[in-house]
Formats: C-alpha cells, sequence, structure tokens
C-alpha cells in the first residue's frame, strides 16, 4: 500500500495523510509534507496555513500554475 500511495503522490503531487492501525493498534503512516499540515488542510479547508518551511516550495508552485495558466490563456487567444 505504501508504494501505492507513493506512486500517487508522485502522479498527483497532492498533499498526503494515509494511517493504518495494525489489529494491536501499531500506526503505520504516509504523509507529505507532514501529518500536521494535511490533517490542519483537512479539518479546516478556508483556513490559511501559517508560513512553513514548505512556503517557499508551495509559492513556486503557484508561480508555476500562474504562468502555465497565462501560456493557455496566450494560445487560445
Amino acid at each position: 500500500m505504501y508504494k501505492k500511495i507513493s506512486e500517487l503522490y508522485t502522479l498527483c503531487g497532492g498533499k498526503i495523510l494515509f494511517i493504518i492501525f495494525s489489529p494491536t493498534s501499531k500506526r503505520y503512516l504516509f504523509d507529505h509534507p507532514s501529518v500536521e499540515y494535511v490533517a490542519k488542510r483537512f479539518l479546516i479547508p478556508s483556513q490559511p496555513l501559517n508560513k512553513t518551511i514548505h512556503a517557499p516550495v508551495e509559492a513556486y508552485r503557484k508561480g508555476r500554475i500562474n504562468l502555465h495558466v497565462q501560456d493557455f490563456n496566450e494560445i487560445n487567444d
């Protein structure tokens, strides 16, 4: 399951939190970027996140998305 979740993250680039408990209550998890980040986004999706160490990465991603949108709009025009 970890391999498939990792592949899903790689393909989609989304935020992922996967937790599974064994019958003995042992916890296994896969998270990106962190449990706190994903849980906060899930619990309060409209609330902006505080600046984190991932803020530069998020800013870069948003900038790249904006460039792609501009390119798309220019092609459509």
